[in-house]
């Protein structure tokens, strides 16, 4: 008998202490599988309402460092991620299973953790979902009233609360970040805003919202200020601005109470034929300012963007900043003006331009002060005094006044506009009839460049590309010779013809010597064309937006990057692997004038491949990289050239503006 009640205590003493620690294991299990499964409500068996049937005690720890929390169907994550080269870390919803995913949605976008040892995601006592640096600081919480029981990321991308009878009392989805998944509601007080840098998802400076006056139409706009582009009026089926819309395809939109201050507008997806399920498809205002739409292909594993507005990304408010010049074919698309730089690198580099460029002197003016005609462009942010006047008189009262930014004048009448504030967003408008005066800013003294210089450059630059293109035809050819030559395997006809293909092209020259950049660039002074480490290079510099790196040093900094570009990237469309890709001569000439926008050209994949040394059959390089060059010439970018695309392969796009 004592020995019965000895067993008993003991028993009794195990089931008491296990009793004390099973509600915060228990629920912390409870949280986890719920957030990779469906929700079921409280029952008997749900170990919800057993576990938790007291007030909560404690908080359930639910990620800890590179831990994460997949949803139904693994096809999002929920986690701690670090978007750039800091060490800053957001707790963030991105796709599973895709490769580089892109994040949808970030928590605590304002307010990075630094170290991610001591910090934890957790529901605390109080029914709040948050994240806790320890010892005990709250970095972001949930804005719930009501205590969450737990916590699931839903197939669609909502992150969502529960509360003991089920119900959602908080979700991601009513705070969204830049980022429009199928199924969320943009209303009158929910807006996309940007990232501020592709490292940084702090807000950026660009945003969509539904139109906070006539609740009838989206608009993108600059600081929550300046509109930039909208959708146009909706009809009862689509804006009248996005015609796409009317096109059948996977979407179904929905206007929930247009025209009043309750308008909310969200779209879903339909099934395909078959009852397959539908790709992956978001859409985002992107750090440019842009709005973008995306679906996954899964054959090619790649993000297809195939409608995005503005299309011509130099429409965006103010991207390029004050004194940063927009050129939309370049891959980066600001510069600065002559004599200035940007205020930030950093950020530059990052793809944040919005803080624009500075003087090299940092000083607001000088005495010595001059001005460079930088040509017929728009403008935004800069206010304009107008009266009549020489051109030195023009001249002498800007220079007297710091606040003066530069002037238009005119000789004929002669109306001489002097220019004061900001010059945000400097932009080519040469091929508008309706605005032709000329700029000329107000730059330091070495920064002032001779009139006429751009049409100068242009030619200089016309000989470079040429001199570029010559040089890729000539090192490929070359290496066709010794290939051949040494039996290396090169198959069929189809690299002969794409070679003499281009020498129709170039009218059958060669042995061109390249300019000195290029030389230097390979370290061998001196060297012909035929020595072939420059093609692949130039190609490369130009397609990556560097045009500089192939442009004769001697050159200094005495031409315009923008024609720069211009004709280099008219250089490689124009040896495009084939021969429907490349322009026909009066395109050129149109691409050249800039009537038509010269995009950043596909890279032409066989040069490549011949340069480095890939064997080549047929319109497949076997170098086990699974690389292509058939059917999609294009790669990725496809679709989306202004020249090129193939909507508009052969005839003339709108002209640049």
């Amino acid at each position: 008998m004592p020995l019965m009640i000895s067993e008993m205590s003991l028993a009794i003493f195990l089931a008491f202490i296990l009793s004390l620690l099973l509600p915060t294991s228990n629920a912390m299990l409870v949280s986890k599988f719920e957030a990779n499964n469906t929700f079921t409500p409280s029952t008997p068996c749900n170990p919800i309402q057993s576990s938790r049937s007291k007030k909560l005690e404690t908080a359930d720890v639910l990620i800890t460092g590179n831990s994460t929390i997949s949803g139904l169907n693994n096809t999002f994550n929920l986690g701690f991620v670090n978007p750039g080269g800091k060490p800053n870390w957001y707790l963030a919803i991105s796709y599973a299973s895709i490769p580089t995913p892109p994040i949808v949605w970030v928590a605590n976008r304002e307010k990075p953790i630094t170290n991610l040892t001591s910090t934890r995601l957790e529901i605390t006592a109080e029914g709040k979902l948050a994240i806790i640096a320890l010892p005990g600081s709250t970095i972001w919480q949930s804005t719930n009233t009501e205590k969450a029981r737990s916590l699931l990321l839903q197939e669609n991308g909502n992150l969502v609360l529960l509360s003991a009878k089920g119900l959602i009392i908080w979700q991601s989805f009513d705070f969204p970040t830049d980022t429009w998944l199928p199924g969320m509601n943009i209303t009158s007080e929910r807006s996309l805003i940007s990232w501020r840098s592709i490292n940084d998802p702090s807000p950026g400076l660009f945003s969509l919202r539904i139109n906070p006056l006539g609740f009838n139409e989206f608009e993108l706009v600059y600081n929550k200020s300046a509109k930039y582009w909208s959708t146009g009026n909706w009809t009862g089926d689509a804006f009248d601005g996005v015609p796409e819309m009317t096109i059948p395809y996977i979407y179904k939109f929905h206007f929930s109470d247009p025209f009043t201050p309750s308008a909310s507008f969200w779209y879903t997806e339909r099934e395909l034929d078959g009852g397959l399920r539908p790709p992956l498809t978001r859409f985002q205002v992107d750090v440019i300012g842009q709005l973008k739409q995306y679906t996954w292909t899964q054959q090619n594993e790649y993000w297809n963007m195939f409608w995005s507005q503005p299309d011509n990304k130099c429409r965006v408010y103010g991207l390029c900043g004050n004194w940063g010049v927009c050129n939309s074919t370049l891959l980066k698309p600001c510069v600065c003006v002559s004599g200035f730089r940007p205020v930030s690198d950093y950020d530059w580099e990052s793809g944040d331009y919005t803080g624009g460029c500075v003087r090299d002197s940092r000083d607001s003016c000088e005495e010595s002060d001059g001005f460079m005609e930088v040509g017929v462009v728009r403008f935004e942010g800069a206010a304009m005094v107008s009266f009549v006047g020489t051109r030195s008189v023009c001249e002498r009262i800007c220079l007297s006044n710091c606040s003066c930014i530069g002037l238009f004048h005119d000789g004929k009448t002669s109306l001489c506009k002097n220019i004061y504030g900001s010059l945000l967003n400097l932009r080519n408008s040469s091929s508008d009839s309706t605005f032709q005066d000329v700029l000329y800013v107000r730059v330091p003294k070495e920064g002032i460049v001779r009139k006429g210089v751009s049409k100068s450059v242009l030619l200089i630059g016309s000989i470079g590309g040429s001199v570029v293109l010559l040089g890729l035809v000539a090192g490929m050819l070359l290496i066709l010779r010794k290939r051949r030559k040494n039996g290396k395997g090169v198959e069929g006809n189809d690299v002969y013809s794409y070679g003499m293909t281009l020498l129709e092209l170039l009218g059958g020259r060669r042995n061109v010597e390249a300019p000195p950049s290029a030389r230097g660039a390979g370290g061998r002074e001196g060297e012909k064309a035929e020595k072939w480490f420059f093609p692949p290079y130039a190609a490369q510099k130009i397609i990556e937006g560097n045009v500089a790196a192939v442009v004769d040093d001697r050159l200094g900094s005495a031409y315009d990057i923008e024609e720069a570009q211009r004709v280099a990237s008219v250089a490689v469309w124009c040896i495009q692997d084939s021969e429907e890709m490349r322009p026909t001569m009066g395109m050129v000439v149109k691409m050249l004038e800039g009537v038509v926008e010269v995009t950043t050209p596909p890279p032409p994949k066989l040069l490549q491949a011949l340069v480095s040394g890939e064997s080549y059959h047929g319109v497949q390089i076997d170098s086990g990289k699974g690389v292509s060059i058939g059917g999609d010439c294009c790669g990725d970018n496809a679709g989306v050239y202004s020249y090129g695309s193939p909507s508009s392969l052969g005839n003339a796009s709108s002209p640049a503006k």
